[in-house]
């Protein structure tokens, strides 16, 4: 996939990439990732993720085993990518939430979770839309988004 600017499409993906492909049909769109590691998670350690970092693109993806290593989770760190026709990467905290609010995004929850580790770090989540914005230092950094679901436990994968 080429760097140019891509419709992030929540709760759908991102270009050709779509929530529910499987990893080999995701290395056949972006090839071989630049790093990957597969992370344990949940109460016992139990769960696995694996996620692939494509630095050019400033893209990562993350493929759940719960979910039979389907792509779960998209995020992109680059201003080349739009929501809703909107580039966001690089606004402030203030600028982001009137962007959002011309773009229909009205339901927000906010929630600050600075550490030593990350300072200064607050998530502005749009439940509706399945779409996470983190802010470092009061600037959008990260958009992340998923599938939507159909109840609490039940994605609802994209056709």
């Amino acid at each position: 996939m080429e760097k140019t600017q891509i419709e992030i499409v929540p709760g759908i993906g991102l270009g050709a990439l779509k929530f529910g492909m499987n990893r080999e049909e995701v290395k056949s769109i972006l090839g071989e990732p630049d790093h990957q590691e597969i992370t344990h998670y949940g109460e016992d350690d139990s769960d696995q993720s694996d996620a692939w970092e494509y630095h050019p693109l400033r893209l990562d993806l993350s493929f759940e085993e719960a979910e039979d290593w389907r792509l779960t989770i998209l995020s992109v760190s680059s201003d080349d990518y739009l929501l809703k026709g909107s580039s966001l990467i690089g606004l402030n905290q203030e600028e982001l939430m009137e962007e959002l609010e011309l773009l229909g995004v009205k339901e927000l929850e906010m929630e600050d979770l600075s550490s030593e580790d990350h300072p200064e770090q607050l998530l502005i989540a749009a439940e509706e839309l399945g779409v996470n914005f983190w802010l470092h230092k009061g600037i959008l950094e990260e958009i992340q988004w998923g599938p939507l679901f159909q109840d609490e436990h039940t994605i609802k994968w994209p056709e």
